[in-house]
């Protein structure tokens, strides 16, 4: 069985869940789309439906390098312009993707995206511990160890370390959302939320 395909797949399908739910987020509907993008695009690949493995990767660089630095913005700023306005958004995501080309693909430092990802992550991680947001500090942790193990190329039987990393962020995006879509109080006064 291709574990592979089947994790992708999950990672898709609740990555592009929660873009559709969080209309009024824009930084993490745009950082869950870029996600999902990707995560579509491995299910493709690793099923040898759609055997394109430079478009696959150049869009997990942007997952990684954009998407994750998005979800961290949600949570450093749940009320600043880049996480309620779509055109702020869109021109954040913008910047990091030219520095993710810039840096990855033509300066040949392919770890970038990869240092982007585990910052975002870090800083959502010290942001919930502040704020004693637990769901956040869940989804962080989710998403900290997934990287980790796919970094350290951790594999169990015929479990990758791309299954770590896909089951890893998908628990992640979903503690995320119930945070983002749920927690009415911390987002009322920006009038934004489910």
């Amino acid at each position: 069985m291709n574990w592979l395909a089947i994790f992708d797949g999950l990672l898709a399908l609740v990555a592009l869940q929660i873009a559709y739910q969080a209309r009024n987020l824009a930084s993490l509907r745009l950082g869950c789309s870029l996600i999902g993008a990707a995560a579509v695009l491995g299910a493709l690949k690793f099923s040898g439906l759609l055997p394109l493995p430079g478009l696959h990767q150049s869009l997990s660089m942007l997952g990684a390098g954009v998407g994750i630095p998005l979800l961290a913005v949600t949570v450093i700023w749940p009320q600043g312009l880049i996480t309620t306005q779509r055109r702020f958004s869109w021109i954040f995501g913008v910047i990091l993707a030219v520095v993710c080309v810039l840096l990855a693909i033509i300066a040949g430092l392919k770890i970038v995206p990869s240092l982007l990802a585990l910052a975002g992550v870090i800083a959502m991680l010290g942001v919930g511990f502040v704020r004693r947001q637990w769901l956040v500090v869940g989804a962080s942790m989710c998403m900290l160890v997934a990287q980790l193990l796919f970094v350290t190329k951790f594999s169990v039987g015929q479990f990758q370390p791309g299954d770590f990393l896909h089951v890893g962020i998908a628990a992640g995006l979903l503690l995320l959302s119930r945070w983002a879509l749920n927690d009415r109080r911390y987002f009322a006064t920006a009038g934004i939320g489910a």
